[in-house]
């Protein structure tokens, strides 16, 4: 994989796995940030208040570097863990997925709980479209009216896009550029006499 590219899911899966009359829903989305994920999140227990067992993990990062798996009450390494080994294992990130469990009647011990909430996680990542995102940067240029419509033509030619537009003297244009051509197009730019900042 490139390193300005990384994979997430495109449409949410869900599933629902049985181990010994035990019933484990899960979901799998995708997310743009914490906030996002914990909006979500506190709808599936909303909605599912009678489980004791809100388990999740989530992926975060172009490079998957932050995370946070929640075991939600199940014996310590359980249920969160093996979520995230599961997403982390399908080199997913900016991913979610929340597993419900509901109590059968029968103990499964920590291999079967571990095994249950793996499984559980494993069919809703499957029931999910994994798709391939290209990760940009935002680049901020300031030049002359002229400028600006080449300035727009090479963002077209790239897969770049302008966010935000302020005509004057100076144009300022906020853009979004594929992060692996930042460094190449921001000094091709300031050649021409453009001022380029780097975004947020």
């Amino acid at each position: 994989m490139s390193m300005d590219r990384y994979r997430t899911l495109g449409t949410e899966g869900t599933a629902l796995y049985r181990e010994k009359a035990s019933r484990f829903l899960a979901w799998a989305f995708p997310i743009a940030d914490e906030a996002a994920f914990k909006l979500r999140v506190d709808a599936i227990a909303k909605e599912h208040h009678a489980s004791r067992h809100v388990c999740y993990a989530w992926v975060l990062g172009a490079d998957g570097q932050r995370f946070r798996a929640n075991d939600a009450g199940e014996p310590a390494g359980t249920a969160g863990a093996p979520i995230l080994r599961r997403i982390r294992g399908t080199e997913l990130t900016h991913t979610a997925v929340v597993v419900v469990r509901y109590f059968g009647g029968t103990l499964l011990g920590k291999g079967g709980l571990v095994h249950a909430y793996d499984e559980a996680a494993r069919l809703a990542l499957a029931n999910a479209v994994v798709v391939e995102r290209v990760l940009m940067q935002e680049l901020v240029v300031r030049c002359t009216y002229a400028q600006a419509d080449d300035v727009r033509a090479e963002l077209h030619r790239c897969g770049g896009a302008v966010l935000q537009a302020t005509f004057g003297e100076p144009c300022v244009l906020r853009a979004e550029v594929p992060a692996g051509q930042a460094a190449a197009i921001a000094a091709a730019w300031s050649t021409r006499g453009m001022a380029v900042d780097q975004g947020k």
